[in-house]
């Protein structure tokens, strides 16, 4: 493609991508919408509209020309640092999900623009990549938002389980619906709050000796930490949850699998074996595919 067509293609995607038509563009720059759409078929701006072009545009003439600069000195993650440091607190989510959502997009095999995360969605929508090498999934939807990934390594994850016994009670205790409640409120506490057993069951109106199965389970599991205290010359232990990262994670995600995940911007699969492997090593076989048409064949 010529730089001339390039450009009228990157005209039209850019304005588009920003959702904005011909005449709301026009109005910008103080010119007819006529002369956009000569622009996006047929002539160049004048030389001194091209600066403001790309400005109402909120991007740059490289983008529109379709020059790509690769600096070998640019040093990425300082970028990204400097970026996240400058930001508020309140809007280092926000960056966050837009650098991500931008970065898996840019899996697409083909892709050649830049993702850019709405700000809405009328369905519950996710983002997903599956490869040979990585395993990436998003929630775009804004009343949660969420970004996980991980990288594949060359033998599969089976190595990392080893002894899944943990694991399996980890899910036993998670498939008790009064857990989850106990996870909830607990997890609903500020930083350091002690609870006990007994307050627990009132607030939850769970029988108490339920309440020290699950506590005690979790607590074996390094996910509620225990002291004792003296209260009316009575001892008493106290609970404190440990506000576990991945356990809210999994429970999250617990959710989205029991969610039809219908709706995909973008879904990516790229993948032949996917995360797990073979004992031994060995590789599935590849599905034969059936042959393709024969030269006349009807």
């Amino acid at each position: 493609m010529d730089k001339q067509n390039l450009f009228r293609v990157n005209l039209v995607k850019r304005r588009k991508a920003l959702g904005m038509t011909q005449e709301q563009l026009a109005s910008r720059l103080n010119v007819s919408a006529q002369a956009v759409s000569k622009w996006e078929n047929s002539s160049y701006p004048d030389c001194e509209m091209l600066p403001r072009l790309a400005a109402a545009l909120n991007t740059s003439l490289d983008s529109l020309f379709g020059i790509r600069i690769k600096d070998a000195e640019l040093d990425l993650e300082q970028l990204v640092s400097d970026e996240m440091m400058s930001t508020p607190p309140e809007k280092r989510s926000e960056l966050f999900m837009k650098l991500m959502y931008s970065a898996l997009c840019a899996c697409k095999p083909g892709n050649d623009t830049v993702g850019r995360i709405h700000p809405g969605y009328e369905n519950e929508t996710f983002a997903q990549i599956k490869s040979d090498r990585e395993l990436a999934i998003s929630r775009l939807s804004p009343d949660l938002r969420y970004f996980c990934f991980l990288e594949i390594p060359e033998d599969g994850v089976n190595p990392y389980f080893g002894d899944t016994t943990n694991m399996v009670r980890l899910f036993r205790t998670l498939a008790d619906q009064d857990a989850i409640d106990i996870i909830c409120f607990l997890g609903a506490n500020v930083r350091n709050k002690m609870i006990s057993a007994e307050t627990l069951s009132e607030k939850l109106g769970t029988p108490v000796e339920k309440v020290q199965n699950i506590i005690d389970r979790l607590d074996r599991l390094g996910l509620v930490w225990r002291v004792s205290a003296d209260i009316a010359d009575k001892p008493v232990i106290l609970y404190g949850y440990s506000h576990s990262v991945p356990l809210t994670l999994i429970l999250v995600l617990a959710k989205t699998i029991t969610n039809y995940l219908r709706f995909m911007d973008p879904n990516i699969e790229t993948w032949a074996h996917g995360a797990f492997r073979r004992p031994g090593g060995s590789q599935d076989e590849s599905v034969p595919q059936a042959p393709w048409w024969k030269e006349g064949e009807l």
